[in-house]
């Protein structure tokens, strides 16, 4: 009887460990597809077997293996940091070719070629009412157009900046989610695969946002460090970051948008830590390439650049030149103005000097000799005499601006399609290492549902046994 109780303890031990090894198939198939999660895997583990009345029942107990493999994952979060990184460049690059584009219908290339248009048509004739009119119509399209790019370049930072705050902001609350699980993790004695799916989950997402380095800790706890230096989650606890204005970045150039730094709980700069995901990506469009453009901290900016070298091209050749047919010359007008005191603001403070009338176009050189329509001549070779910035044409230097920009926005669209293509690898030995197969899991459940019934027959034939030899017992 001894024996019987004992091989029926371990029938029924079997049947535990059959049943859970199916809960553990079961939920790997409703999960199959859940963001994070890594295949469980139930082994079943033999049980020593004494045959003595205090000896081991028995059987087998079963085991979950999770297949997780930090290797796998942490390939995936590094791969999803570039990806972050070149994709967020892509988003913010855009609009900046709205703004420097060289085509005819552009604003600035066309106001600059109708500008000297104007002046070519009106040294023909320097004193045509109609001709200098259009210099002064030609004149102010240009400083329009120059108003216009500056107020959306300006946009375009205002908007960065604020994707800055809005990403920081991401990256504090992915880390307070990872807090909160590695204290879900610490207050859980058995592994939770459901909490280990949504922290991986939370990890690749955050991963995208900045770079990180996550070490595994004692019972499934992560630390998570910001570029791989500073604490963002250390067990139960949390370090936010914050992105700052960084005004004396600002010192040689007053009025400009100042940098962005991103500081630790601490305070501390780590800014230079943060070389991936889309955090990067802003921060690069915001301290590195719209400063070039519109200037920041120690730049004028290019745009600025131009706006000033035209103005003070065109006035200089207008203050020379004289308005007067003979002697005594009367000098004359600068045709544009623009607030020196902001170097930064130039361009958006371009415009045509105030009661500017044609009759104060001076279209003669004095000479000697004396030349009627010198000036206006000059005025009209301005942009192939190389009197832009750097010696170059005023429309060759945006052409550069441009080339600038268009050599971003191209790298930034090769990088990202090459990187969704290197994530995609990396998914996928990730699925290969740790996904749920539907198939395998099929053949699982269907070895395990027979195991349980011939567990089941052994009990059932043990109870018919039992019930026998209790009804050949004698009634007393």
């Amino acid at each position: 009887m001894g024996s019987l109780f004992s091989a029926l303890d371990s029938a029924g031990q079997s049947l535990q460990a059959f049943e859970r090894a199916m809960d553990v198939t079961e939920n790997n198939v409703t999960n199959a597809n859940s963001p994070g999660y890594a295949d469980q895997v139930p082994q079943m583990i033999s049980q020593s077997y004494q045959s003595n009345a205090d000896g081991v029942a028995g059987g087998v107990a079963e085991v979950t293996q999770d297949t997780r493999s930090t290797y796998a994952d942490t390939a995936v979060q590094q791969q999803m940091s570039l990806q972050g990184m070149y994709q967020q460049l892509q988003t913010t690059l855009a609009p900046l070719q709205n703004v420097f584009d060289v085509s005819s219908s552009s604003a600035i290339p066309s106001a600059l070629n109708q500008l000297f248009q104007s002046f070519s048509q009106w040294s023909t004739e320097p004193a045509n009412a109609n001709y200098q009119g259009a210099v002064i119509d030609a004149a102010q399209q240009v400083a329009s157009a120059f108003q216009q790019s500056a107020v959306q370049l300006g946009q375009i930072q205002t908007s960065t900046t604020q994707d800055i705050q809005s990403t920081v902001a991401q990256i504090n609350q992915d880390a307070t989610a990872i807090q909160s699980y590695n204290q879900q993790i610490a207050q859980n004695a058995q592994p939770n695969a459901g909490l280990s799916a949504q922290l991986e989950s939370t990890l690749e997402n955050l991963s995208g946002l900045a770079n990180i380095t996550v070490v595994k800790g004692i019972g499934g706890m992560v630390t998570v460090l910001l570029g791989g230096q500073t604490a963002l989650v250390e067990g139960t606890q949390v370090n936010d970051i914050q992105a700052v204005n960084n005004t004396a970045s600002n010192s040689g150039n007053a009025g400009a948008a100042p940098l962005i730094s991103i500081l630790d709980n601490d305070g501390n700069d780590v800014t230079g830590q943060i070389t991936a995901g889309s955090l990067a990506g802003l921060l690069s469009v915001s301290n590195n390439l719209l400063p070039s453009l519109i200037g920041g901290g120690q730049q004028v900016g290019g745009l600025n650049t131009l706006a000033q070298s035209l103005a003070d091209s065109v006035n200089a050749v207008l203050e020379q030149g004289t308005t007067s047919t003979s002697s005594p010359y009367q000098a004359g007008t600068a045709l544009f103005t623009y607030n020196a005191a902001s170097p930064s603001g130039i361009a958006g403070t371009l415009a045509v000097a105030p009661g500017m009338t044609g009759s104060q176009l001076a279209a003669a050189s004095t000479g000697p000799p004396f030349v009627a329509n010198g000036a206006a001549n000059t005025l009209a070779g301005l942009d192939s005499s190389g009197s832009g910035p750097n010696g170059e044409g005023f429309t060759g230097y945006f052409a550069a601006l441009t080339a600038t920009v268009g050599n971003a926005v191209n790298n930034a669209n090769t990088n990202a399609t090459a990187q969704s293509q290197l994530v995609a690898q990396a998914q996928s030995l990730q699925q290969q290492v740790s996904g749920v197969s539907l198939d395998e899991e099929a053949t699982r459940l269907v070895q395990l549902q027979s195991s349980y019934d011939a567990a089941s027959k052994v009990v059932t034939v043990i109870d018919d046994t039992l019930q026998t030899l209790m009804t050949m017992i004698p009634t007393p």
